[in-house]
């Protein structure tokens, strides 16, 4: 199978690729060709035109959107680059892989279902709309993706892994005890579902290969396992060995009081089921990641 992926180089791109460049048949034959259009070689999906000729001209069976404005942060910081890449590119891909008849998988985010009303655990049923700039822009997405058949949509949980060590709850933690500073914890109480990019990769490739009567469907990919971030914080120092005092802010607006999937749709239509809960996760990303990470008492 020939598959397209957008962002092949970034965090979840890089985890995909080595996972189905690892597929291989009887004769220890690669299954899949992997093509990668990722802006770091030149590839824009806001060019339309450019991306257009390049999916006509390499024919591909499936195609992967993964390219996007993919941090809070960053969203927050330039709002137009965010809607140009996540609203806009993803448009242009969903309209292209519609005029070349290629099924598309979606990455979206859990961040669509913020703010949640509704008492988790979060099922795909809940509403979306999304409460900040990342999820809305995110959410615009999925309504173009719906406009192409067939589609799957996979609405990813927080994600952690070695290359994205330096954000997010477990990546801000590591960045300041590795820096002999005192982590900051936003707030404490409030939970979510963190998901080792191990198992997202795996869902991304269970989706682009699932039969078609599992398509033109949304699915949540996480643990379902529920950690406060205050749980996830001791967590991440007890691996680090790290002993000192932990900074407590303000929880953010953003931050929901309470995120965890229901995964049930995605464990019987697509057999996914995570294989890491959060401290088999950390424990195979200390493997990977630098010694300097740790921090000696």
């Amino acid at each position: 199978m020939k598959i397209l992926i957008t962002g092949d180089k970034g965090f979840v791109g890089v985890e995909t690729v080595k996972l189905l460049n690892k597929e291989v048949n009887y004769a220890k034959k690669r299954i899949h060709e992997v093509i990668g259009y990722d802006l770091m070689d030149g590839f824009d999906i806001e060019d339309r035109d450019q991306l257009r000729e390049f999916v006509m001209q390499n024919r591909p069976d499936r195609i992967l959107h993964l390219a996007a404005v993919a941090r809070f942060a960053d969203a927050d910081a330039n709002p137009k680059r965010a809607f140009q890449t996540n609203v806009i590119g993803t448009a242009n891909v969903a309209s292209v892989a519609k005029e070349a008849h290629i099924p598309l998988v979606y990455a979206s985010t859990g961040s669509v279902y913020m703010p949640i009303n509704l008492d988790p655990p979060i099922t795909e049923e809940f509403p979306g709309k999304g409460n900040s700039v990342y999820g809305c822009t995110k959410f615009m997405g999925e309504e173009y993706v719906r406009e192409q058949n067939p589609y799957i949509i996979l609405r990813y949980a927080h994600l952690y892994g070695k290359e994205k060590r330096m954000h997010g709850l477990i990546g801000g933690f590591l960045d300041r005890i590795n820096r002999g500073l005192e982590p900051t914890l936003y707030g404490g109480k409030q939970s979510n579902d963190f998901t080792y990019i191990t198992d997202v990769a795996r869902a991304n490739v269970l989706a682009l290969t699932a039969p078609w009567d599992k398509w033109n469907q949304t699915y949540n990919i996480g643990t379902g396992e529920e950690l406060s971030a205050q749980e996830a914080g001791d967590i991440v120092c007890e691996f680090a060995g790290y002993e000192g005092k932990v900074e407590v802010v303000p929880q953010r607006e953003v931050d929901p009081g309470r995120f965890v999937f229901d995964t049930s749709k995605a464990e019987s239509m697509l057999q996914f089921k995570a294989e890491y809960d959060f401290k088999s996760g950390l424990e195979h990303m200390f493997k990977e990641v630098p010694n300097e990470v740790r921090k000696d008492n």
